[in-house]
């Protein structure tokens, strides 16, 4: 059955004044003091739009010099439409003044396609600048949100949507869970701490899930009290299970017959579906990543120690994004670690692939609630994640994140606050308008 958690919206905060009283003109000073009140933030924030926007055609102008363009703006932002407007409106003012004028393509020997996106730290506007068939150049400015006056972000249409999926409950803990076609039906793998129970599906409309069989799993190591595992379908066979000092693998990639074998080991858990990934070293007696990896990312091989990660493709590298036991994030890729603090990051990440935006979304978990969890989709265009999604709230914690084999999705098991019990839900992303 299809249970998708509602999407939160978020109100702007309401200033709140005190006025204190005087002698004379009272209330003539209490009405202009409520005008400036009202009026000024908004006008000084559509002022600091017009001087970004004015900036960001001066840097156009001096790529593509006197001539005439085709201006597209493209908003990805929180900004609504009469901001967006008055950006358009002074992008096309400055750039005349500059000596460049706008036309429909047809008519114009190049094209610039301004991009308004956001990070959780301020705008970041990108223009991407194309001069007859093969020259391009790119512009960028930013503009600080606290600046702004305009209150909480991310209140308007973002162009990804996140969807969540009800796919399995039980009481039991759940560490991971993996949908796998086969034949005679799909198949539901619930990760358990001691089992690998594999379901059938009998319905479509709700889904149905009926326990076929259940696999144990051997170690004589002890499992660390919040126990983290994974299960990652394989080509040669079913599956393969990495839990703390760990690894289990099945026989063969049909049910019947199927067996499961582990070892114990400290072998690295790759960090992706992918098996010939990056791999990092687990904690056997904690829930997190060392910090060492085998093989490294590009020259770096120690990272701080971390709970998740996840693969961000691009041109000519992978740049990965590490979320830290200290709270942080890390960029990696492959020569240098940059930091990210100020955003209320969760300890979650994966990476989802789509047909929206670059292609490749990264799913963060929201900090900051003691009962209840929410996941929101980030692009990364210029090492600043950008908001790309409102966000989809759960009711509970988010217990473990991790993305499917295909890439197309993700994982999200959630204890609920109410029941205690825990939820599976299939997370995946569709293109907003």
């Amino acid at each position: 059955m299809n249970w998708p958690p509602p999407i939160t919206r978020y109100n702007q905060r309401i200033p709140h004044m005190r006025a204190r009283e005087s002698s004379g003109l009272r209330l003539g000073w209490l009405a202009s003091f409520l005008l400036a009140t009202v009026f000024l933030p908004s006008s000084l924030f559509a002022s600091g739009l017009g001087d970004t926007a004015r900036q960001l055609a001066h840097k156009i102008a001096s790529a593509t010099g006197p001539g005439t363009f085709a201006l597209e703006v493209t908003n990805r932002s929180s900004l609504d439409d009469k901001s967006v407007s008055e950006v358009h409106s002074a992008l096309e003012a400055q750039l005349h003044v500059e000596g460049v004028s706008t036309a429909k393509a047809e008519q114009a020997m190049g094209t610039v396609e301004v991009v308004l996106s956001e990070s959780v730290r301020e705008y970041v506007w990108t223009a991407a600048i194309v001069i007859g068939s093969d020259e391009k150049r790119v512009a960028l400015v930013s503009m600080p949100r606290s600046s702004t006056g305009t209150g909480t972000p991310f209140t308007a249409a973002l162009p990804i949507v996140l969807k969540a999926t009800l796919l399995f409950a039980q009481e039991q803990p759940m560490l991971d869970v993996a949908l796998v076609e086969m034949p005679g039906g799909a198949r539901l793998l619930v990760l358990n701490g001691s089992t690998v129970a594999i379901y059938r599906q009998r319905g479509v409309n709700p889904p149905r899930w009926e326990l076929e069989t259940s696999l144990s799993i051997s170690h004589s190591r002890t499992f660390p009290r919040d126990l983290r595992g994974r299960v990652l379908l394989r080509r040669d066979h079913l599956f393969d299970v990495y839990l703390p000092g760990t690894l289990c693998r099945t026989t063969s990639s049909s049910l019947a017959p199927l067996t499961l074998t582990c070892n114990d080991t400290d072998d690295p858990w790759p960090l992706t579906p992918d098996d010939a990934s990056v791999r990092a070293f687990f904690a056997a007696s904690r829930n997190f990543f060392t910090g060492a990896l085998s093989p490294g990312i590009g020259k770096v091989s120690n990272v701080p120690s971390f709970y998740s990660a996840a693969a961000l493709p691009r041109s000519n590298y992978t740049l990965w994004m590490l979320a830290a036991v200290d709270g942080s994030l890390h960029l990696v890729d492959g020569m240098t670690d940059q930091l990210i603090r100020g955003g209320k990051w969760g300890s979650d990440l994966a990476a989802v692939h789509s047909n929206c935006g670059t292609g490749t979304q990264l799913l963060v978990s929201e900090g900051g609630d003691a009962e209840r969890d929410g996941l929101r989709a980030f692009e990364i265009p210029d090492r600043d994640p950008v908001a790309a999604s409102s966000a989809v709230e759960f009711d509970g914690r988010i217990a473990a994140l991790w993305p499917e084999s295909t890439g197309n999705g993700a994982a999200a098991i959630v204890k609920r606050k109410d029941t205690g019990w825990y939820e599976a839900y299939r997370v995946s992303i569709s293109c907003g308008n």
